[in-house]
């Protein structure tokens, strides 16, 4: 008989996808176990419970994309900010690269 991944694969997948929208990754280590788990229990799924853990597997997928990009983002601002503490980077006409002096950032108080 065809079993139904609900309630444990489906909601896995479910709980994994609101765990990267609120931004709780330290969560993601003891859900992807869980969700192993679950899938390795799981035996004679049908056709349409293969293609609803299918469709929130690529949701999560590309969810966890963007998440990869917004962390790479960050962290290009982030060094974008340091670099500027230590001198701005110019080139000249041949291209060759030519750093200044630091400056300081003024402050509002």
């Amino acid at each position: 008989m065809p079993q139904n991944p609900e309630p444990t694969v489906a909601s896995l997948l479910d709980e994994i996808h609101q765990t990267l929208l609120a931004r709780q990754y330290d969560r993601l280590s003891s859900l992807t176990l869980a969700l192993e788990d679950a899938l390795s229990r799981a035996k004679n799924l049908d056709s349409a419970a293969l293609a609803l853990i299918q469709t929130r597997a690529a949701r999560n997928a590309a969810t966890l994309t963007a998440v990869q990009r917004g962390i790479r983002a960050a962290l290009r601002r982030v060094a974008e900010i340091r670099s500027v503490s230590t001198g701005l980077t110019t080139y000249d006409k041949s291209g060759l690269r030519q750093d200044t002096l630091p400056f300081v950032v003024a402050q509002r108080l």
